[in-house]
C-alpha cells in the first residue's frame, strides 16, 4: 500500500498538483451545492432546534399569539431559506413584540431576567388599552426589547453555527464517497486494494476544506513553480 501511494505521490509535479488541487476544490463545492439541494428535507432545519430551546414557553407563546398555532411551520420555512435574504430575524422579533399582553408579560419577563415582571405588565396593559405611557413604561418596553433581541440574536448564531458544522460534515461524506468511487472506476482493482482508495479517501477528505480556497492555492504553485524554474 504505501509503495502504491509513494509510486503516485512521486508522479506528481507542481503543475499536476496544482490541477489535483484544482479537483478538489471542484468537488468540495459540487458537494456543498448537493447538500444545498437538499435543504427542503431535514437537512435544511439543521439547527433549528436552538433557536425552539433559547426562545423557551415564554416567547414561543408570544410568536404563537402573532402568527397562530402553526408559527413554527413557518418559522422552518424561513430558515431553510438563505441566509442572507431570510426575513426569519425580523419575523421573530416583531412576532414576540407583537405578542407581548398582559397575560403573558410577568412570565417572559421573568424568562429573560432583565426586566422587571410587574413593570412589564403594566406597561403591556398600557399598550394594549392605548394609554399614555409613563417614563417607566417605556424604560420596561425598552428593556424588554433589548433583552427579546439579545436572545434572538443568541438563539440565531448558535443555529447557524449547528447548520453550517452539519452541512460541511455532510458535503465531506459525500465528497469522500464520490472519491472513492472514482478511485474504484480509475484504478484497477489491485492499484485500487493497494492504496487507491486511500487516495480517494484523502482527496474527498481535503475536498471540503480546499473548496473556498482552491484557487489561491493553484494560484501560489504557480508561482512557486516559477519562481523555482528561474
Amino acid at each position: 500500500m504505501q509503495n502504491e501511494i509513494a509510486n503516485i505521490i512521486a508522479g506528481m509535479q507542481i503543475t499536476s498538483l496544482g490541477a489535483a488541487v484544482a479537483a478538489a476544490g471542484a468537488l468540495g463545492t459540487a458537494c456543498f451545492g448537493i447538500v444545498e439541494g437538499l435543504k427542503w428535507t431535514r437537512l435544511g432545519e439543521a439547527g433549528f432546534s436552538r433557536i425552539t430551546q433559547l426562545l423557551g414557553q415564554g416567547l414561543q407563546g408570544a410568536l404563537a399569539i402573532a402568527y397562530g398555532p402553526e408559527y413554527e411551520r413557518l418559522l422552518r420555512a424561513q430558515y431553510r431559506e438563505d441566509w442572507a435574504h431570510s426575513d426569519l430575524p425580523k419575523t421573530l422579533r416583531q412576532g414576540v413584540r407583537l405578542g407581548l399582553s398582559k397575560a403573558n408579560a410577568a412570565t417572559i419577563a421573568g424568562f429573560l431576567g432583565a426586566v422587571n415582571p410587574a413593570a412589564l405588565e403594566t406597561a403591556a396593559t398600557n399598550v394594549l388599552q392605548c394609554l399614555p405611557l409613563s417614563d417607566a413604561d417605556r424604560a420596561a418596553i425598552a428593556r424588554f426589547e433589548a433583552a427579546v433581541d439579545a436572545r434572538i440574536e443568541s438563539a440565531l448564531a448558535l443555529s447557524q453555527d449547528t447548520y453550517v458544522g452539519t452541512v460541511r460534515m455532510t458535503a465531506s461524506v459525500i465528497a469522500m464517497l464520490m472519491a472513492v468511487v472514482t478511485a474504484f472506476m480509475l484504478y484497477s482493482p489491485a492499484q485500487f486494494l493497494g492504496g487507491g482508495w486511500l487516495m480517494g479517501l484523502l482527496v474527498g477528505t481535503l475536498a471540503v476544506p480546499l473548496a473556498p480556497i482552491a484557487n489561491d492555492v493553484v494560484n501560489a504553485l504557480r508561482a512557486a513553480s516559477k519562481a523555482l524554474g528561474g
